[in-house]
């Protein structure tokens, strides 16, 4: 490799690392999440389902910076299994159309409700499933989260939630694979200032 070959790579390198560290300063000096402004009659819960913790973090950034209510969905057949166990049980069960049982969340004083899921065969988790299922979304709003390890129909996922909470007014979700938290603040502060209540 001649030298001209590797000046240009190492300026390249340098300019990425440059913009890299301005974004990041940006976004440290500007991070305030302009959605609770459009919240000052509204009461915002989130509501989520988490086995490996991952979308429990995505829910715990979205509490800190709205400083709302938070409930995790609870269901005792899925606590203390391990991933490949519970991926053979997940397999049995939506081939039987079956859904556990959860413990009860109260949305009735709530006009916003972030809902968040793990992604289970390409699909909302059953505990959230049984959780739009068991709850009145009438005069709602819902903005959901998920977070998977691999390929997901993302509007499927939304569609879904629509269909079974018997609601329309969902707002655009979020998205994130388990192995790419790199950013995730940054990446779901930006989210949350692009969501506008209708």
């Amino acid at each position: 490799m001649n030298k001209r070959v590797l000046f240009l790579i190492k300026a390249i390198f340098v300019i990425l690392v440059l913009i890299l560290f301005a974004f990041a300063a940006n976004w440290h000096f500007n991070k305030n999440v302009s959605y609770t402004n459009d919240l000052p009659d509204k009461k915002t819960l989130i509501v989520y389902y988490s086995h490996s913790n991952h979308t429990e973090e995505i829910a715990n950034i979205i509490k800190q910076y709205l400083n709302c209510d938070i409930k995790k969905i609870k269901s005792e057949e899925y606590e203390n299994i391990n991933t490949i166990d519970l991926t053979n049980l997940v397999t049995e069960q939506i081939q039987k159309n079956y859904l556990p049982k959860t413990e009860k969340v109260d949305i009735s004083g709530y006009n916003v409700i972030f809902i968040g899921s793990p992604v289970w065969k390409g699909d909302l988790s059953l505990p959230v499933k049984s959780f739009l299922i068991n709850n009145d979304f009438k005069n709602k709003t819902i903005i959901p989260f998920y977070t998977f390890g691999g390929y997901v129909d993302k509007p499927k996922l939304d569609n879904e939630i629509k269909k079974i909470s018997n609601n329309d007014n969902v707002l655009p979700s979020f998205l994130t694979v388990h192995y790419k938290f790199a950013f995730i603040e940054y990446r779901v502060t930006r989210w949350l200032n692009k969501i506008h209540l209708n």
